[in-house]
């Protein structure tokens, strides 16, 4: 165990006797997947070795205005409103912003059974057809949980919780981190996406609870059947299409210099059609497509970003050197869709 895990123990431990009395302790402590290292899995159990609870802890970094993504309580009335019009996702069991047991706030959820579907390790893993099968039956599921999210009346559940956000906010809001990544080789590309995207803003969006970051590596599956839809840091208000586009995006070989081992993704028509039939409302490809081009440029920007930081030394994770490659691709794909 790292210094830094063994500290996480320490912590845990001190917390469990508030929470739970003397008696129980925190056994199986570890870093959950992902590139931030701020979610932990552990469990909770009885003197005989019995689970009480099952938990995933979520803090944000130390020393960091909380906000966004780093506001971990933001979380918690949206994923209450969830569970009671009954969209699949992890229960809250803990959530406090006392600061006296992390040094930060913090969440806890019940850690659920399953595995996410990434679709690039499917077909590399199976054989093609079923594969092929497989990320039917999940993408439909997927497509049909994400209209149950969009159908949650967000006034009604979640009164004063956040303002809606208005599609040219949502291009101009990043405009502070491709300034930041400003010297980067592909900024040319992404100010003229960003300017197309400005030029071209679709009218009249259907307005709601968006995901933020919806794509089957966020959603947990047990034998390919959904369990829960996960990681809820980027959500909000705003214009749904953009989920759907991004889900589209994140699977789209055009839009990636290593996207052949996508081809196993459902054809996006039936995939937009299972989200219209079960949102009841009419959606297209057409509809889709400015949509699919921002989040190219959203997650362009976003590599753009933490390449920089990885190739300067400021937070080293050598994935963003596996995606820079496909940074043209996605700021090309985006003009290319918006065209």
């Amino acid at each position: 165990m790292t210094d830094a895990l063994a500290t996480r123990q320490r912590e845990l431990e001190a917390w469990a006797v508030h929470a739970y009395g003397e008696g129980p302790r925190v056994e199986g402590l570890a870093v959950m997947p992902g590139h931030a290292g701020l979610s932990f899995g552990f469990r909770v159990v009885d003197g005989d070795g019995a689970v009480i609870d099952d938990l995933v802890m979520r803090v944000p970094p130390k020393g960091v205005r909380r906000s966004g993504n780093t506001d971990v309580l933001r979380q918690v009335p949206l994923l209450q409103a969830l569970r009671r019009r009954g969209v699949p996702v992890a229960r809250v069991v803990w959530w406090d912003e006392d600061e006296r047991w992390f040094e930060v706030p913090f969440t806890m959820v019940e850690r659920l059974p399953g595995d996410t579907f990434v679709v690039r390790t499917i077909a590399e893993s199976e054989d093609r057809e079923r594969a092929v099968e497989r990320a039917r039956t999940v993408f439909r599921q997927a497509a049909e949980a994400l209209a149950a999210v969009h159908s949650v009346p967000w006034r009604e559940e979640l009164e004063g919780w956040e303002e809606p956000k208005h599609l040219p906010d949502e291009v101009v809001f990043w405009d502070r981190l491709l300034e930041r990544a400003a010297a980067s080789e592909w900024a040319a590309d992404a100010h003229r996406t960003r300017d197309l995207l400005l030029a071209s803003v679709p009218g009249d969006p259907e307005v709601g609870i968006f995901h933020g970051d919806f794509q089957t590596n966020n959603i947990l599956f047990e034998h390919d059947a959904l369990v829960a839809v996960l990681d809820w840091e980027i959500c909000g208000i705003g214009a749904q299409l953009l989920d759907v586009g991004w889900l589209l995006m994140m699977n789209d070989p055009a839009s990636w210099w290593d996207g052949e081992g996508l081809g196993i993704a459902p054809p996006f028509a039936d995939i937009v059609d299972w989200y219209a039939n079960a949102a009841g409302r009419s959606v297209s490809l057409d509809d889709v497509a400015w949509y699919r081009a921002l989040s190219g440029y959203r997650f362009g920007v976003i590599s753009c970003f933490n390449v920089m930081l990885h190739r300067t030394g400021k937070r080293h994770d050598p994935e963003w050197d596996r995606i820079a490659p496909s940074i043209p691709h996605l700021f090309g794909r985006a003009a290319e869709l918006i065209a």
